[in-house]
Parts: structure tokens; sequence; C-alpha cells
């Protein structure tokens, strides 16, 4: 196994899950890219190197203030992408 920032599969699922509640009016992949983006840059990663890490950091995403803390994040980052699209 490679080392992986598992953020990044973190945010995607959140996103996923809860995009229809963000009410962006382009959605995208490019848009969808940036807040992904903007959203890994304002969180800290979470680099596994194996397995065992990989269920430390998954069960750690249980925690509700550590999905808060995620969620926050992705509607901030599409507030500024919406405001702002890197395209016409």
């Amino acid at each position: 196994m490679k080392v992986t920032n598992l953020m990044e599969q973190i945010v995607e699922d959140v996103m996923e899950e809860h995009w229809k509640n963000l009410k962006i009016e382009c959605t995208c992949q490019l848009c969808k890219n940036d807040i992904l983006a903007v959203t890994l840059n304002a969180l800290s990663p979470r680099y596994v190197a194996h397995d065992k890490g990989r269920v430390i950091v998954k069960a750690r995403m249980m925690d509700e203030q550590m999905q808060a803390d995620v969620l926050r994040e992705i509607a901030r980052a599409a507030n500024i992408v919406s405001a702002k699209p890197s395209h016409e």
C-alpha cells in the first residue's frame, strides 16, 4: 500500500452524501474539484501507510465533531466556489 491522504476520500464521501444540501448553482466536475481542493487545503491531512492506519483514521471519523468540521469546511468551500467559479 502506498502512502495515502485518507482525508481526500473522507471529504469526497461527505460531499457525495450532502451534495444536494449545498445549493450550488453549478454542479460540473470542475466546480466539484475546486470545492474538494479548497476543502482539503483547509483540513489537516490524514496520511496512512497501511491498513491499520486506515482503520484508526476511519474510527476517528465516527466522531460527530470531526464529521461536523469536515461538513463545515465543505460548505465554506462551496460558498467560495459558487461566488467565483473558475469558469464562465
